[in-house]
């Protein structure tokens, strides 16, 4: 292997690496490739760790749209924010969470540092994207400014935000003009890069031709990087630091610029329930899946429900989650979806089989017992009829 032949094999492996997506526990992604037949992704173990795991982007032309919903990760009353969230969009176990409770009447400030939210000078979780981060402060700030009573509105307000569909669509529409410029430049450079380089080199040689086609390399990413700053600050105008971040990425790094797409949709859907964008991306068989499994754990979270002993962050924690089951079965109903149902108990796997668990559905064949798998929930048995 010659340094021309180990230069394209480091770019490939580059690319690859752009492709890779790193989902946090409490992250949902949704992909395509050519625009129809969507999927959910979870986080993995198999290429990953405890606290989230890699999926790959599609790495082809057209190059596919990918993005991430993310279930909200604080727990909010009248009263105060829970650094915790006793429910789970992802199959297994809950991120890890700090637990930290904090009344507003003691809330003083209230910032976001990159990813990491700060509550009174000390951390109070890590979210997942800078966006999800600043997020959260804006309501943390919004909600101090009013008192308790004013409060309650201003919650069901916000989550009813977060099972907008129509919202989603029309973010979709946007997305989908603001963003085909840079689609169609990445897709541009892909071919570029590993098509036209090297059969221009293999035709004229590398010493005729590599200033011809660095410029060329260098004219599309450019292209891409201001076409980019462009679309970005039209979806979104808050994020500065993130903007001029990524542009300068993706004016330096070509491989990068091939997937400047991924870099303005994984963060446009942050703000919905991942119910919401299964909901309107998925095949009705496969968002009745993901609902019902969502629904379960809504209903009968994994113990323990509330690590702070505090009696405050366990009403905080139990009025949050009531109020977000009660939000998701409403929009479950207008789809045409009774809850009750979706929910109903599984039937015996064989006759063998006594319980199971309320939340994954794991059988057993004996009645006694709890499921371990759900932090300890007492099984139920299946009724004479089975």
């Amino acid at each position: 292997m010659n340094e021309v032949q180990l230069l394209f094999v480091v770019l490939a492996a580059l690319y690859g690496w752009e492709c890779a997506c790193w989902l946090r526990r409490g992250a949902v992604a949704f992909s395509t490739w050519l625009g129809t037949g969507w999927r959910a992704w979870h986080p993995d173990t198999l290429v990953g760790n405890q606290n989230g795991g890699f999926m790959l982007a599609p790495p082809l032309p057209p190059l596919g749209t990918l993005f991430v919903a993310n279930q909200f990760p604080l727990s909010l009353s009248t009263e105060g924010v829970l650094a915790f969230v006793a429910t789970n969009v992802n199959p297994g176990w809950r991120p890890a969470q700090s637990g930290r409770f904090v009344s507003f009447d003691d809330l003083r400030e209230a910032r976001a540092h990159g990813i990491k939210v700060l509550v009174n000078g000390e951390l109070l979780i890590k979210c997942s994207s800078a966006g999800l981060a600043r997020r959260c402060v804006e309501q943390l700030q919004q909600l101090v400014r009013l008192q308790a009573p004013e409060r309650e509105a201003v919650l069901a307000e916000n989550l009813r935000g977060a099972f907008d569909a129509a919202a989603v669509d029309r973010l979709r529409q946007e997305f989908r003009r603001r963003v085909r410029a840079v689609r169609g430049l990445s897709n541009g450079l892909l071919g570029y890069g590993f098509g036209v380089v090297p059969a221009v080199i293999w035709h004229f040689g590398f010493k005729s031709s590599w200033l011809g086609l660095l410029g060329g390399l260098i004219g599309l990413t450019g292209a891409t990087a201001f076409c980019f700053y462009r679309a970005h600050r039209a979806l979104y105008p808050k994020a500065e630091d993130e903007r001029f971040t990524h542009t300068l990425t993706i004016l330096l790094a070509p491989t990068t610029a091939m997937r400047a797409h991924d870099a303005l949709s994984r963060p446009l859907m942050e703000g919905f329930h991942p119910l919401t964008l299964a909901k309107v991306l998925l095949p009705e068989n496969d968002f009745r899946e993901f609902a019902r499994r969502v629904l379960l754990d809504l209903r009968q979270p994994a113990l323990p429900f509330c690590p702070n002993d505090s009696p405050a962050a366990s009403e905080t924690e139990r009025l949050a989650r009531g109020a977000l089951q009660s939000e998701a079965e409403k929009f479950l109903k207008a789809a045409g979806i009774e809850s009750d149902q979706l929910c109903r108990p599984p039937l015996p796997a064989d006759e063998t089989c006594r319980a199971y668990c309320p939340r994954c559905q794991a059988q057993f064949t004996t009645a006694e017992g709890t499921c371990a798998d759900c932090g300890g929930l007492a099984r139920k048995p299946f009724g004479p009829t089975g």
